[in-house]
């Protein structure tokens, strides 16, 4: 009796199931509701195939909805491709899907732009149409493309001039051979693939302007966004950096900006004889996976730049000769995925060997911040008094135990509760090394060095002196209203 009446049960049940299944939705209750109404890309460079993003179809009905047609509007016109579920398009279509009731569907996106023939970025404009019985859905689909020139494993021989006319886009490395002279015109942009490097054995002239056209820009080739809110610039390590190999080469980086690779600006020059000399002004180095400067035997003159957030030292100088006026040296490092920490190192290291090898080294500090959140960001070689090893601070803020020095002037000794910049957390959105209206940093900057040109004015072009009042670091405090009138 039970096996029949569990037998009925069973029966019973399958009725319910084929009968709902059957229960088709059209007309007004067929209608689909989506994730997003626009899918929108970031700049996609020609030829290069996006990454894939996705939005979801949701049936709301308590009932089956079988979709007639999924169909790009443009076909294969636009460069763009869609996979519903897993299944690519067939002739551009997808005919009767079922989505069962309160269920749904995912439909991947991913774009691969043809040669604009163009500078500026092209938009590229899709629809992705859903035909239930009658109705007519549709999600749009948006992209950028951008046409780039692309070098691959490329060596320069020649002194060769790199326009902004379109962005560049390196793999493996883009190299200057010894003796030759490459320029890089305000506004250029350079996108890395992963481990990609600039090496440049030769000579450097990379001389842009203020403000963000004319800018140059160099960082990882992921422009779109790690996850929402938050772009793959923050991530760190995504290619390898600049490195400046020539002993008896010249290099000029002004405003210049790094961002997002391993080593920002690497100087490895092991011959204490020949030191390159380096010119870095007006430029920002941020968020690297190792370090922003590491620099051997090297002539390296430095003012009104940012250097911060990286996982190991900000500056590593051995042996050479260093003059650092007016910058921001700030190392508040932390992976946007909150798994990576700095390695323990300070900020930054000042070394008079190599090793077993003894190299001299000089270095001079005026009106510049050392700063982050161990409390000694800054080492310095064991003997102090060492003829190998000859330095001056002068007006600096410094997060360190204080040091007794006679080559120690005008210095402030930070510490954990000082109020120095206005954002040093990417909690509350991504860092920003300038002073706040309460910072330490305000009006303690040596006036007589900051008259002296060029560092009358700070990175932004600030007049430091607006207020009479020149602040330490690469940066002018200045009121939200801005600088009031004369």
């Amino acid at each position: 009796m039970r096996s029949i009446v569990t037998l009925f049960i069973v029966l019973f049940a399958l009725l319910l199931t084929n009968c709902t299944e059957s229960k088709i939705a059209f007309g007004s209750d067929g209608k689909l509701a989506f994730s997003c109404d626009t899918l929108s890309f970031d700049t996609v460079f020609s030829t290069i195939g996006s990454t894939t993003q996705d939005f979801m179809v949701y049936n709301r009905s308590g009932n089956p909805v079988t979709i007639k047609s999924i169909q790009l509007v443009n076909g294969t016109a636009s460069g763009f491709h869609i996979n519903v579920d897993g299944t690519n398009l067939t002739d551009n279509e997808l005919q009767n899907i079922e989505i069962k009731a309160h269920d749904s569907i995912y439909v991947f996106v991913s774009v691969t732009v043809n040669p604009q023939q163009q500078n500026n970025p092209v938009l590229i404009e899709d629809s992705v149409l859903f035909e239930t019985n009658t109705n007519r859905q549709i999600v749009k689909l948006l992209a950028y493309g951008q046409d780039v020139t692309i070098f691959r494993s490329k060596t320069i021989h020649n002194d060769t001039t790199l326009t902004n006319a379109k962005p560049y886009l390196i793999y493996n490395y883009l190299a200057i051979d010894s003796g030759k002279t490459l320029t890089i015109q305000p506004g250029a942009k350079f996108y890395f693939h992963q481990n990609a490097s600039l090496q440049v054995n030769g000579n450097l002239i990379a001389d842009g302007g203020l403000g963000a056209n004319q800018q140059i820009t160099m960082q990882g080739d992921r422009i779109d966004w790690l996850f929402p809110g938050v772009p793959y610039a923050y991530l760190s390590g995504q290619w390898g950096g600049v490195q400046l190999s020539g002993a008896q080469s010249t290099y000029l980086l002004n405003h210049v900006i790094l961002i997002d690779g391993k080593i920002g600006v690497n100087i490895p020059n092991g011959n204490n004889q020949h030191q390159p000399i380096v010119n870095i002004e007006n430029s920002s180095i941020q968020n690297f996976d190792s370090c922003g400067i590491a620099a051997k035997n090297a002539n390296l003159n430095m003012y009104n730049c940012e250097i911060s957030n990286c996982k190991s030292y900000c500056l590593y100088f051995a042996g050479g000769t260093y003059t650092l006026t007016h910058n921001t040296i700030a190392n508040y490092y932390n992976d946007v995925y909150g798994g990576k920490q700095r390695d323990g190192n300070p900020s930054v290291v000042l070394m008079d060997k190599d090793k077993d090898a003894i190299w001299p080294l000089s270095v001079i500090f005026n009106n510049c911040v050392i700063t982050g959140y161990l409390t000694n960001e800054l080492f310095l070689p064991d003997t102090l008094s060492s003829s190998q090893f000859k330095f001056h601070f002068n007006h600096c803020y410094i997060m360190s135990p204080a040091i007794s020095s006679s080559n120690m002037s005008g210095m402030i000794w930070g510490n954990s509760q000082d109020n120095i910049f206005v954002n040093s957390t990417m909690q509350n959105g991504y860092y920003n090394f300038e002073p706040d209206s309460l910072s330490v940093l305000r009006g303690k900057a040596d006036p007589a060095i900051s008259r002296t040109t060029p560092y009358q004015y700070d990175m932004n072009g600030i007049y430091r002196f607006w207020n009479n009042q020149p602040d330490i670091g690469a940066y002018e405090w200045i009121p939200k209203n801005g600088i009031p009138k004369s």
